[in-house]
């Protein structure tokens, strides 16, 4: 019901609405819908490959730097390679059979070496010695030189029974500073191993190496080990380093770091969750190829995660940027496009409205038109349009305008010629009771008198003339119609001095049929009183009979002949002056239309053939449609 409700609103609304409103309005709405489609598409497609584009230039920054920042690897082992290689070093080490004078102040030199290199050396923290060649000499000043003994029980220094030089994990010392070292053997001139040099880097050292790449700072960076432990997280000018546990090749036991801030002012450390947790990081960098991938689900909304190809420690940075930071430039430009379309959407609107008036214009031109049409100024034309469908509907109702006026003019000259006929009709009729009555006082005069021929022909005028009247009817049944024709005849034979041989040939369907009355006599008087022979006598013939043609409506053809003079050479029905014969063609074209009417024409043999062609009428209700119809 409320559909049904529904669709007579829309239907009555519609029907309502101009036609420049509605082609306005959809061809509006076709455009927005055209161009939401196409922008939104576009869009799509444009930050799709906006976002793959700048996520490999992301990506790309994020190698080179994982690159750069671990360039010091090279420093610090060219640093232990020079202290092993130190001659210097090697003698000072070299404390068998020395006093202990002599090994104090060798270990004292040592220990400027050792000083001396943590100066000259950007980026090391401290290097420390291990060493059992000064196990006999007590020091009162604390220096970086230990027994062997010392780092016995180390994690680390199980990477050194199988290699000259490794990158070992390290414990943190009591400032909280260090992170990994890189442990070398020194060796004495025979080949033996007489001291191990450990090089101390602390987590300040590694993260400035990240200090001066603001491009891979932009959201959160975080450096993993190996094992997929977050050993550093930075972002947002702070470079902070998180809790991490696990083991690899290079960070080993699991250890708890607290956060420490290194940022250049200093300030407290903020801790902040990372985006990606332990496992995420394990699952993506375990077969050691870099990529990046979206990660939803986040309270900051979609993040983009990149991980970097892994340096020469097998450590590599994460980072994480928002997916709205990422495409801001993007939605920024897709807002000017938006724009753009919504301009060109206004701009089009108002082309399709100037389009839809010039349309339009040749419509209302037509309406108004028609309105005074309607007001009855049948003179009103419409101009030709430039669109041939315009032209079509100009051409008809300028044709259509024409014909109602002529039909108008026709419509007159048929009122005139009925009131004409009418006229002529009640002429005819003068006073007939008082006719009726003389007539037959005459007739028995006559017969008093015993003139049988006068009484005969008096009857006879007294039925030519009640038929001919009939109470002012129109149609009468073809028998009264035969009727009125043989009385005229004979009174004709009575008063002419030639005889006339008039016959009837008549198809008994058609004698009870409706026909307009007094249509034969005009023709038989025509042939009586202009076309009789000059010898012998007159022969009248007149047939009636249903026309044999299938064609809808049926109809009665009268044909009457006589062998008369004929007609006058170039006698035309149009141009003839006499009334009887034209009033009987007017009269049927007037009640009957113009699809029926009266034809004359010579006959084969000589005289005059007239066809007489009318509509069946059998019965009262169909004369009453045909008299209807013509009143109409």
């Amino acid at each position: 019901m409320r559909k049904r409700r529904l669709s007579l609103f829309l239907n009555h609304k519609l029907q309502q609405s101009k036609l420049s409103t509605l082609m306005v309005t959809c061809f509006t709405a076709f455009n927005l819908l055209l161009v939401s489609v196409i922008v939104w598409l576009a869009y799509q497609s444009f930050s799709a490959v906006t976002f793959t584009e700048i996520s490999k230039a992301r990506l790309a920054l994020l190698n080179e730097s994982t690159r750069r920042g671990f360039d010091f690897i090279t420093g610090v082992t060219g640093t232990a390679y020079s202290l092993a290689s130190n001659r210097e070093l090697s003698s000072l080490l070299e404390t068998k059979g020395a006093g202990r004078l002599t090994q104090i102040h060798q270990r004292r030199e040592v220990s400027k070496i050792l000083d001396h290199t943590v100066v000259v050396s950007e980026g090391i923290t401290s290097v420390e010695l291990y060493t059992d060649a000064f196990n006999g000499v007590t020091v009162t000043m604390a220096d970086r030189i230990y027994s062997v003994d010392t780092m016995a029980d180390a994690s680390w220094f199980a990477a050194l029974e199988h290699a000259d030089a490794a990158w070992v994990p390290l414990r943190e010392n009591e400032s909280g500073q260090s992170l990994i070292g890189y442990a070398q053997r020194i060796f004495d001139s025979r080949g033996g191993t007489v001291a191990y040099v450990l090089i101390r880097l602390s987590r300040a050292d590694i993260v400035r190496r990240f200090a001066d790449m603001p491009m891979v700072l932009d959201g959160q960076v975080l450096l993993v080990d190996t094992a997929g432990n977050v050993v550093m997280q930075m972002g947002d000018d702070n470079l902070e380093v998180n809790p991490g546990e696990g083991s690899s090749s290079i960070y080993g036991a699991s250890e708890i770091f607290p956060s420490i801030n290194v940022s250049t002012n200093a300030a407290a450390a903020v801790e902040s969750e990372p985006v990606v947790d332990r496992a995420w990081i394990q699952e993506h960098v375990e077969h050691g190829e870099d990529g990046f991938e979206v990660v939803s689900g986040k309270p900051d909304g979609a993040q983009l995660v990149l991980y970097s190809r892994p340096a020469m420690l097998q450590w590599r940075l994460v980072q994480t940027i928002p997916v709205h930071t990422l495409l801001s430039p993007v939605r920024q430009a897709g807002w000017q496009v938006l724009g753009i379309a919504v301009l060109g959407l206004l701009f089009s609107a108002v082309l399709a409205y100037l389009f839809v008036w010039r349309i339009v214009r040749p419509l209302r031109q037509l309406i108004k038109r028609m309105r005074q049409l309607e007001k009855g100024d049948f003179n009103t034309r419409v101009q030709l349009s430039f669109t041939e469908e315009y032209a079509h509907l100009a051409y008809g109702f300028n044709h259509m305008a024409s014909q109602l006026t002529e039909l108008m003019e026709q419509v007159k000259e048929e009122s005139r010629a009925k009131r004409e006929a009418q006229t002529g009709l009640l002429e005819a009729q003068i006073k007939p009771h008082f006719l009726y009555n003389t007539l037959d006082m005459i007739h028995w005069r006559a017969l008093d008198y015993e003139a049988k021929d006068i009484s005969r022909m008096i009857v006879q005028l007294s039925k030519l003339l009640r038929i001919g009247l009939s109470g002012g009817r129109l149609f009468i049944r073809v028998r009264d119609e035969l009727e009125h024709a043989r009385c005229y005849v004979s009174i004709q034979s009575e008063r002419l001095p030639f005889s006339i041989d008039y016959q009837e040939q008549i198809d008994p369907r058609v004698r009870g049929c409706y026909i307009p009355k007094i249509i034969l006599q005009p023709f038989i008087e025509n042939a009586v009183m202009h076309g009789h022979p000059k010898e012998g006598k007159l022969c009248i013939q007149v047939d009636m009979r249903e026309s044999e043609s299938n064609v809808p409506p049926s109809k009665i053809i009268i044909c009457l002949k006589d062998n008369g003079q004929g007609l006058p050479e170039g006698w035309k029905l149009e141009e003839t002056t006499g009334i009887g014969i034209r009033n009987v063609h007017q009269r049927i074209q007037l009640y009957c239309g113009t699809g029926y009417g009266v034809d004359i024409c010579a006959g084969e043999l000589g005289g005059v053939e007239v066809t007489i062609t009318l509509p069946r009428i059998e019965t009262e209700e169909q004369l009453n449609l045909w008299l209807d119809g013509e009143n109409e």
